[in-house]
């Protein structure tokens, strides 16, 4: 009993609440009142904004555009795989071919 008693006090406080809320934003001397303040607001801009001086733009011709994106896109593109095919990571079987290979990086040093 006592539950249902606290349920619907609830649900009247809170239709109440709703009730009164609606009726106060919707009343006509609120909106009278926000478009007043909203005037105000927008005629002391105007007058502060009236003052300032206007600045002549010196940022023509500051962004270059380049073609970065296309030159990527237009990349073929390498997959793991491929590279593990090839020919430079094969695996050498003749050690004479390693010992060239040293030989010739001796000489440039």
């Amino acid at each position: 009993m006592i539950k249902e008693l606290r349920n619907v006090v609830y649900l009247l406080t809170i239709f109440f609440a709703i009730f009164f809320v609606t009726k106060f934003y919707l009343s006509e001397n609120n909106i009278e009142r926000s478009n007043r303040i909203i005037l105000q607001h927008q005629k002391e801009l105007a007058t502060k904004f009236s003052d300032l001086p206007i600045i002549k733009s010196d940022t023509s011709d500051i962004i270059e555009h380049t073609n970065e994106v296309e030159i990527f896109l237009s990349k073929k593109p390498r997959f793991f795989m491929d590279l593990i095919k090839d020919n430079r990571f094969d695996i050498i079987e003749d050690t004479n071919e390693v010992e060239e290979f040293n030989y010739l990086s001796k000489l440039l040093q």
